[in-house]
């Protein structure tokens, strides 16, 4: 800042203990200044050494003259850092005691004192050591220079000029003539330019190979790098590549078996082309199914919305379906037609022709579950966006008592599509009708439902999902 005797300092609170000058305690805004002994910052220096907040002005502390150093707590951070050091006794001095202003002796006088004119003194130049800078950022002829002298004939002064180019190999006389050329160090710039753009949406597809023309040293090793015997010894008695090998030891057991037992590289996509080429297009493998369930009273005509497992009985599933709707339908369901009753359905796999339970929907179901703390209550959620509660406790045991029968009485798809077709073919003789058949059979017990929430309260659109939430968790 133009006072080369001021150093700004780091002084930590360990060095403000140390030499009392503890911030907002020995120093304050108001007292601001602290003579420490030169003696007192050699010691330090000797000390802590490079660790010491001095050591960055060691030189300066070493080469002082007085045996006390002033050093100024700089609050507003004026030269950068919170302390700085005062390195010469006339500034010491001048801030210690500063000169008295003018008005200051004029209130204690009463007159103005008026001092004689001193002239100012020259001081000696003192390097700070820029002259190596300059020197190497100042520029100077290496190279000799090249004249040239152009003349011309007395009588052509005046005549018009012409340039024209010309090969410096076709000079004969020594003559050569300057043609004029464009600078492109040198422009104009534009100020104002109006230009016109129109986007247009055309796509072009372009490929670029770019050549690498960098120059790289390569190097290719083709000899084996053999280790030598008391390399293979180091290296077989180190307990890095024991404990390595007892680490991965078990996972390569584990590769060999899966190549043994497969082979990597089959080409499965090509094997199964040849499979469907040998047999015709049609796949060799496929599933049958196990089981089906009809119900022609509630499921006609009807889609499958919802499927659920009974979380806790094996071989119990609920069904809930919704009648198949026209666009229009979709769009206003307050057309629908409401003939059709909307219920969810408990299979059993031990019985798949007569369903077990009927539960009893206000509106169609797209959704129910289970609930995982106490199965025997079913939540379900409607298109109405009601949300409805069933309680299947009182016919727990119906669910559970459903016992797989012996195999001999085991009932076969095949055979119950033999007894519908005897049916059929009875009935168009004489005897009771299917339909009467099926009334034989005690029906399945219907449920209502317990808890159905109003419209009003309820969501605005049909209600797609729905899920228990854990028993640890809290609503506020």
């Amino acid at each position: 800042i133009g006072h080369p005797e001021i150093f700004p300092l780091v002084l930590t609170v360990q060095t403000q203990e140390i030499f009392n000058c503890r911030v907002d305690e020995d120093v304050t805004e108001q007292n601001r200044f602290k003579l420490i002994k030169k003696e007192d910052i050699i010691q330090d220096l000797k000390t802590r050494a490079a660790v010491s907040d001095f050591h960055p002005v060691k030189k300066v502390v070493l080469e002082y003259p007085g045996e006390e150093l002033l050093v100024v707590f700089d609050a507003e951070f004026q030269y950068g850092q919170n302390f700085y050091l005062v390195a010469s006794e006339e500034a010491k001095e001048n801030l210690l005691k500063p000169p008295e202003t003018a008005e200051e002796n004029e209130e204690e006088n009463g007159t103005l004192d008026v001092q004689p004119y001193k002239p100012p003194v020259s001081k000696p130049w003192v390097s700070l050591g820029s002259e190596k800078e300059v020197e190497e950022e100042s520029v100077k002829d290496t190279r000799t220079k090249i004249k040239y002298m152009i003349s011309r004939v007395r009588r052509m002064f005046g005549a018009p000029i012409t340039f024209s180019d010309k090969n410096a190999s076709e000079v004969k006389d020594s003559y050569v003539e300057c043609t004029s050329y464009q600078d492109k160090a040198f422009s104009i710039p534009v100020l104002e330019k109006d230009v016109g753009i129109q986007m247009v949406p055309k796509v072009r597809e372009a490929g670029t190979q770019t050549n690498w023309t960098y120059p790289k040293n390569t190097a290719t090793q083709y000899f084996p790098r053999q280790l030598s015997d008391e390399e293979k010894e180091e290296n077989l008695s180190s307990e890095k590549l024991k404990d390595f090998l007892a680490s991965v030891s078990l996972r390569m057991e584990i590769a060999l078996q899966q190549n043994e037992i497969m082979n990597a590289f089959f080409d499965d996509w090509k094997a199964l082309g040849e499979e469907e080429s040998g047999s015709g297009g049609k796949p060799g493998v496929f599933l049958e199914a196990y089981q089906s369930f009809t119900d022609l009273r509630y499921l006609k005509d009807s889609m499958i919305r919802c499927v659920c497992w009974h979380p806790t009985i094996d071989g119990i599933v609920a069904v809930s379906a919704r009648r198949r709707l026209s666009y229009e339908e979709e769009v206003n369901l307050c057309d629908k037609s409401v003939l059709q009753q909307s219920v969810i359905i408990i299979w059993s796999f031990f019985d798949p022709i007569h369903p077990q339970l009927i539960l009893e929907c206000p509106e169609d179901i797209d959704c129910f579950q289970f609930s995982p703390s106490d199965p025997n209550i079913i939540a379900g959620g409607c298109i109405s966006g009601q949300v409805v509660l069933w309680d299947v406790s009182e016919h727990k045991e119906k669910l559970q008592n459903e016992k797989p029968v012996d195999d001999d009485k085991m009932i076969d798809v095949n055979t119950v599509k033999g007894s519908f077709l005897n049916v059929l073919r009875y009935n168009s003789m004489s005897g009771p009708s299917l339909t009467e058949a099926q009334q034989s059979h005690t029906e399945p017990p219907l449920v209502r439902c317990c808890i159905v929430s109003s419209i009003e309260d309820s969501h605005k659109k049909s209600v797609t999902d729905l899920h228990w939430l854990p028993a640890y968790f809290e609503v506020s």
